[in-house]
């Protein structure tokens, strides 16, 4: 075997240069470059996709949540902001959508009948029991208190994301959704 491939590099090295391997060379960019325009163009699809789902499903969590009043068309209209905030490539946009995921998360609770003058207040009242990631939404919390106080706080989007993440588990361990 080792002997097939050193005789079939030294063919390649030795008539690399003839006419027909460039023509063949060439024929393979170009079937390289229109497979790798059909994958990138599949992929920026399924992002769209992806997006439409996550907007719908958002959707179907805020028809379901249970604290009587809540408009749930805002709450969607809402949410969908704060998704939006996260496409931005923006510190300030994340920033935003993190505070606001907090304050919808806030709003839910004191639908649901939780008491207490802030949110720290309210989500001491809770239990692991209720919320699986009860710690993670402090953490949220924490970071959300760090952005109002601290405005020149940097924000990846990937802290963002997470943090929004997190505050939609807990409202699914409501039992919101």
């Amino acid at each position: 075997m080792r002997t097939f491939l050193l005789n079939l590099y030294d063919y390649l090295a030795l008539n690399a240069g003839s006419p027909d391997w460039q023509r063949f060379f060439f024929s393979l960019k170009i079937i390289s470059l229109i497979i790798s325009g059909l994958l990138l163009v599949s992929v920026i699809l399924l992002i769209l996709r992806l997006r439409k789902q996550l907007s719908r499903s958002f959707e179907l969590f805020a028809e379901s949540v249970s604290a009587p009043g809540l408009p749930k068309k805002k709450l969607v209209k809402r949410w969908e902001s704060v998704l939006a905030n996260l496409e931005r490539d923006d510190n300030n946009s994340y920033k935003l959508a993190v505070i606001e995921a907090d304050k919808i998360f806030d709003d839910i609770l004191k639908r649901i009948g939780y008491q207490g003058e802030n949110m720290g207040e309210r989500l001491k009242q809770l239990t692991i029991a209720q919320i699986a990631n009860l710690n993670e939404v402090w953490e949220a919390h924490k970071l959300r208190n760090q952005i109002v106080h601290e405005p020149d706080a940097k924000l990846t989007r990937a802290q963002a994301q997470r943090a929004v993440e997190i505050y939609q588990r807990a409202l699914e361990d409501l039992e919101a959704v």
